[in-house]
């Protein structure tokens, strides 16, 4: 069964590690990884994607055509990796491993990325005066993906990995709301 797209699994995380051994291997191979687990990802992000290319129909010719289309120039072991998930019916697995792929080659290259929800949208430098900040907090080089929440008030929520800051508006009144019950 077809998992959801963005969803992530255990056995997508295994695929994913054994593919970071071929980059610690061959380190100039990690820009064709990612490509590759983009197109992965690409191809498999809608079950329907997914039950069509593991479908009795599809042969393995006709398969490797829609990978070359979708990742141009894909090399013999990343095409060898997508049609084992094919063999496998693993395919649904796709979303997942690139997920966690594209987290360990950030791991490796020492970047975090951030997810910055504002009530309005942020311009370019205040989006750098976030990845400054959570640069400086994290000791990392922090990439910022802005997103507009029209449910804050005012403020601004940040997950960067595990780590959820809430410096929303409503957080604050929160705060205030409990001090002043207790006070």
């Amino acid at each position: 069964m077809a998992q959801a797209a963005g969803a992530r699994d255990v056995a997508g995380r295994r695929y994913a590690l054994a593919i970071m051994e071929f980059v610690a291997a061959d380190p100039d191979s990690a820009a064709a990884w990612e490509d590759a687990v983009g197109g992965l990802e690409a191809l498999t992000d809608r079950p329907a994607y997914v039950t069509a290319l593991q479908g009795d129909g599809m042969t393995d010719e006709a398969f490797q055509a829609i990978v070359r289309q979708a990742v141009p120039g894909i090399g013999q072991v990343q095409l060898n990796l997508l049609r084992l998930l094919r063999r496998k019916s693993r395919l649904a697995l796709g979303p997942s491993i690139a997920s966690y792929v594209r987290e360990l080659l950030d791991e490796r290259r020492g970047v975090a990325r951030a997810e910055v929800r504002t009530a309005v949208a942020i311009d370019e430098e205040r989006q750098q005066w976030f990845a400054d900040q959570l640069g400086e907090l994290t000791g990392k080089q922090v990439e910022i993906d802005a997103e507009v929440d029209p449910d804050l008030i005012g403020g601004a929520v940040v997950r960067i990995g595990d780590r959820l800051i809430d410096g929303s508006a409503r957080s604050r009144l929160r705060a205030l709301r409990a001090q002043l019950a207790q006070g």
